[in-house]
């Protein structure tokens, strides 16, 4: 079976985000289980700058033939390859079938054009790209885009791959005014983990204290004033918050400075860190927190929780049912009196953090194991080619 991916960006431009992760370790998975998988991809490094990587040719990454273009247009580098067009074009007759992951960039606009062309199957993973909260950024832009371009790429999809019930239960209202393009759910996965280091002594962080991390992007739309605004009650004091990661909204970072006055010695600025270096974080940590206006998915969140660590998160996270079924962490409303009393509640009874810790891990290892979820996908692959439906993908 011959699986070709379509994506903006691939690793190592980890700072792409969640998208990047998943897409990576999937790739990866499928391929150590014989699939033979080919990516696509442009050099864009997700920084306004270009990954240090050949051009035009064949990469092994980890066991995946990976092939880097050169960006021709768009403000983040990833928009439009001229170069990658051309391959697809070239070569899409050589796949069973592409799997597309680029709602709003041209090049899932070749794909959709080139595979019903050469008559070659192919779906659409949206990672995000039409939930409500996605929706209302950049809206006159989205809304052009969508209607001119955008959604014809749908009509003629083999599928739609779902990362959680809840991203299908916000986008179907959206997708289903297009056409019955049938959809299945595979989530996102993450890999066996070993603990990291404790780095509370480095960090002068005292063991007596309650550690708050949170690893990503610093953008209004994590919602961590929330969080900081908590802290700020009294009786809180030995919470500490750890924001590891970089800021693409400078705005917002100066305003979680500027009420972070009073408890600025309990807030730790972190540059962001390598794959490997976030265990340590994950490790070192007592709480994984994320009270975001909207996440498809969240593999961060995942991630913590493949760590034992619990997470607290808001009903706008695409995982949030399955954290709740599984009692894996906290699910808050965005309301910094009901984080805070929570957060008090939490830090003082380390029995309740200790069996909650237990059934995240487990959350993690059951839902999310990548072996797991890349057999999941090879099986949504072979329905694809031989037009059935397996039950366990939960074809609607």
């Amino acid at each position: 079976m011959k699986i070709l991916h379509v994506i903006p960006s691939y690793e190592p431009a980890w700072a792409f985000g969640g998208t990047v992760t998943a897409t990576a370790n999937l790739c990866r998975a499928l391929a150590s289980k014989g699939v033979d998988v080919t990516v696509y991809t442009t050099n864009a490094d997700g920084k306004g700058g270009q990954l240090d990587v050949p051009l035009n040719a064949e990469v092994n990454v980890g066991g995946v033939k990976v092939y880097y273009f050169r960006s021709s247009l768009g403000r983040s580098g990833n928009f439009y390859s001229r170069t990658l067009s051309k391959k697809i074009l070239a070569t899409v007759r050589d796949f069973d079938v592409v799997h597309v992951s680029a709602v709003w960039q041209w090049m899932q606009v070749d794909v959709a054009r080139f595979c019903c062309n050469f008559k070659v199957p192919y779906l659409i993973s949206l990672h995000g790209s039409l939930n409500p909260w996605t929706l209302t950024q950049k809206t006159l832009k989205k809304k052009i885009y969508w209607n001119l371009f955008g959604k014809q790429t749908f009509r003629y999809a083999s599928a739609i791959h779902y990362t959680c019930a809840e991203e299908r239960r916000l986008t179907v209202p959206i997708i289903g005014k297009l056409r019955n393009v049938p959809g299945f759910v595979v989530p996102n996965g993450v890999n066996s983990q070993v603990n990291g280091l404790n780095i509370r002594e480095k960090m002068g962080i005292g063991l007596d204290k309650f550690v708050l991390l949170y690893a990503g992007r610093i953008h209004r739309q994590k919602g961590l004033d929330f969080v900081i605004k908590a802290m700020s009650r009294q009786g809180l004091e030995k919470l500490v918050l750890l924001l590891v990661g970089y800021s693409d909204d400078l705005a917002y970072a100066g305003y979680l400075k500027r009420i972070s006055a009073g408890i600025q010695n309990r807030i730790i600025w972190v540059n962001p860190v390598t794959a490997a270096g976030i265990s340590d974080y994950y490790s070192s940590s007592n709480l994984f927190v994320l009270p975001s206006y909207g996440e498809n998915f969240s593999m961060v969140a995942v991630e913590a929780m493949s760590f034992g660590l619990p997470v607290l998160i808001t009903k706008n996270v695409g995982i949030w049912r399955e954290v709740e079924q599984d009692k894996a962490g906290f699910i808050v409303e965005q309301n910094s009196e009901e984080i805070s009393v929570l957060l008090g509640k939490v830090s003082q009874d380390r029995d309740l953090l200790r069996t909650i810790s237990a059934h995240a891990r487990a959350c993690a290892e059951t839902r999310y194991d990548i072996n797991n979820v890349a057999a999941l996908m090879a099986k949504a692959y072979e329905d694809i080619i031989s037009g059935t439906q397996t039950k366990e993908l939960q074809w609607e």
